[in-house]
């Protein structure tokens, strides 16, 4: 028990072991695809062309198969995802991005929606006055370079 008294750094490590264990012991899901840093999963409520401003509503995609998700937030699956799924909006925030001038911009392929299909900002534009979502933006330098429209099945 003296080496504990004779340097601080034991403490450090005690400590700092503590930490990691504790880590460890997380029951922390592994992150979606849409929880990457710098993607998310969102309803566009407007494209600003003349500010190239995005304005949107980031949402969270639910499965069946998410159980602890489902039971965490109370949701009913026979009432909830009669269709196997449902857009969870917990808080319907609205907040506005940038959109780089070489943004990409994918919508889905009909006759093949594992390969979605390239399109110019203006078609994306005239697309998104019917269909606002969910899209898949990411975000780099808090900037919108990519939004892909995410395949409803």
């Amino acid at each position: 028990m003296n080496l504990f008294k004779k340097s601080g750094w034991s403490k450090v490590i005690l400590v700092t072991l503590s930490i990691i264990m504790l880590g460890a012991c997380s029951d922390e899901e592994t992150p979606k695809e849409s929880d990457t840093p710098g993607k998310q999963l969102a309803i566009i409520k407007n494209y600003e062309l003349s500010t190239r401003n995005l304005v949107l509503d980031e949402v969270e995609w639910i499965e069946e198969s998410d159980k602890d998700r489902i039971k965490e937030l109370g949701l009913d699956v026979e009432k909830d995802l009669p269709t196997g799924f449902v857009m969870y909006n917990e808080t319907k925030e609205e907040s506005t991005m940038k959109v780089a001038e070489d943004a990409e911009f994918l919508l889905v392929n009909q006759e093949n929606p594992s390969e979605p299909r390239v399109v110019e900002e203006k078609e994306f534009i005239t697309y998104l006055l019917g269909v606002k979502g969910p899209y898949y933006v990411t975000v780099e330098d808090d900037v919108v370079v990519k939004v892909e429209e995410k395949y409803m099945p």
